[in-house]
């Protein structure tokens, strides 16, 4: 995700921006060098040389990443950390009370600039700061500001989205195979499917399930799909994905 987000803001974001990073694995680095990306020898030499730093681990290297770049870390940083579970209080702790922090959680679509960015400051962060970071990410998708008690919460709700997205989207896809359809051919219609319809539902105010219904005639074969989905619990069944997610995640939290 790391490099994803530094990806897509090189692409996004050229004057007045320059950009550095650091993976273990070199070769990783490579596709971001293409687009003016510097990388650094390492985690500290990162810290040294940026003004926000973005910290996309695993949360259990977090810790030592973060002891390796504290000394570099100073009162005109700001620290954005991706590591899932990561409080703000354990954040700031680890580096070692020297500059700003903030928690982030994206979700997948950020790879193709559609991404959801749910944002959580410290208490004195300033709205100018707030503002300027929520703008820097806008250019990768919506921002939104949460206060830490939601971000479990966002995190199975759109952090885990995608994944819910597209088990809908396998399911569909394959019956486009089974009713002759090509895979790829089926695919394709699927995807334009979900896009179209996120659209009508970003646009338009209507409930839900109005836009749903505008779809069904009487006695016509969409009210037939929809009444079996009806009768096998799709709703609840999502809701309970939901949960669960938001159950493990608690499980999670440091």
């Amino acid at each position: 995700m790391g490099g994803a987000i530094l990806a897509g803001l090189a692409d996004s974001l050229h004057a007045g921006y320059a950009f550095c990073g650091y993976n273990r694995t070199p070769e990783r680095m490579k596709p971001l060098l293409e687009k003016g990306v510097t990388a650094k020898a390492d985690a500290r030499a990162v810290a040294e040389d940026s003004h926000i730093v973005i910290l996309a681990v695993k949360p259990y290297q977090a810790a030592a990443v973060l002891a390796e770049m504290r000394p570099k870390l100073g009162a005109d940083k700001v620290l954005v950390s991706v590591a899932a579970g990561i409080s703000l209080k354990s954040l700031r702790e680890a580096a070692g009370d020297r500059c700003a922090v903030v928690r982030c959680m994206p979700n997948t679509p950020a790879l193709v600039g559609k991404g959801v960015f749910a944002f959580s400051f410290e208490e004195d962060a300033t709205s100018e700061s707030k503002a300027g970071l929520m703008e820097l990410f806008g250019a990768l998708g919506l921002c939104l500001e949460l206060p830490e008690a939601r971000f479990t919460a966002f995190s199975a709700l759109i952090g885990a989205g995608p994944a819910y997205v597209f088990e809908m989207m396998q399911g569909l896809v394959q019956a486009g195979v089974t009713l002759g359809f090509q895979h790829k051919e089926a695919r394709r219609m699927v995807a334009a499917l979900f896009a179209g319809s996120a659209r009508m539902a970003e646009l338009n105010p209507a409930p839900l399930m109005q836009l749903r219904d505008e779809v069904c005639s009487p006695g016509g074969l969409t009210i037939a799909g929809v009444n079996q989905l009806d009768r096998a619990g799709l709703p609840g069944l999502l809701v309970d994905a939901v949960l669960a997610a938001d159950a493990r995640g608690r499980e999670m939290e440091s």
